[in-house]
């Protein structure tokens, strides 16, 4: 069996590789307009390959194709559409999936609107999402069974809220938003110039700002919502990954 859904995220590594590749030439030449096509053509390739992997993956949990390992280990044939669709990101897998794909829309965006910063800017923002990347090839959401169950796993009871519809993809763009203003930071440093970054930083700063906090306020009010005790889920990871790159772009801010 062709596994369309792993092949197409090792094209989008291989097009993020040429990409930050091409975009290091044309931090060490000048003038080199041939690399610098060749680094937005394959960065728009990328985004390509990971809107294409998710499509195939939210293909694969609405038609419920359980011979792959992650859409049988979160969804199951009784959930409503709502909360099938919502499985897309219960898992690692899936997060991460959604997380470079935030990330490279972004990066579309991002790439026509730093000017002559973009060589530096955009070879710092394509190492992030080069990481992320291989971490996705690891932690794949293709992954096949070698028997296909007749139904999956499902979802966990805690996760069946409304909330889980909304609240991982608004945070999960906090997360690629926050990448931005890094990447602006590091390409200051690279260029020697310490103020500039920080003007066309600030408005992405202020949307991660908002998108992520945001994220923190409806995962505090669904945990108290769902477990009833009374408290904040101060101690679980997720919520913690959240609420320290939050309060760090805070002080940014």
């Amino acid at each position: 069996m062709i596994n369309l859904g792993e092949i197409t995220i090792w094209l989008g590594l291989i097009a993020i590789g040429i990409s930050s590749g091409c975009y290091w030439l044309v931090n060490t030449r000048e003038e080199d307009a041939l690399a610098l096509n060749v680094a937005r053509y394959s960065f728009t390739g990328f985004g390509a390959f990971m809107t294409l992997a998710s499509i195939l993956l939210m293909l694969a949990i609405l038609r419920h194709e359980f011979q792959y390992s992650y859409v049988a280990s979160y969804s199951s044939r009784d959930l409503p559409l709502h909360y099938l669709v919502s499985t897309f990101w219960a898992g690692q897998e899936g997060s991460f999936l959604l997380w470079v794909l935030f990330g490279s829309w972004l990066g579309i965006f991002l790439m026509h609107k730093t000017g002559d910063m973009e060589p530096q800017v955009m070879f710092i923002y394509n190492l992030n999402h080069l990481f992320l990347t291989i971490l996705l090839i690891k932690q794949s959401p293709f992954k096949l069974l070698p028997t296909t169950p007749a139904d999956g796993q499902g979802l966990n009871m805690l996760l069946q809220d409304p909330w889980m519809v909304i609240h991982p993809p608004v945070v999960f763009l906090g997360y690629a938003a926050y990448t931005v203003p890094f990447s602006y930071a590091i390409a200051s440093l690279w260029r020697r110039e310490y103020g500039r970054w920080v003007r066309p930083a600030l408005p992405w700063t202020v949307f991660a700002f908002v998108s992520l906090g945001a994220g923190i306020i409806i995962g505090g009010y669904w945990s108290y919502k769902v477990l009833g005790w009374g408290g904040y889920w101060g101690w679980d990871p997720v919520e913690n990954a959240s609420l320290l790159p939050w309060l760090a772009g805070t002080a940014l801010m």
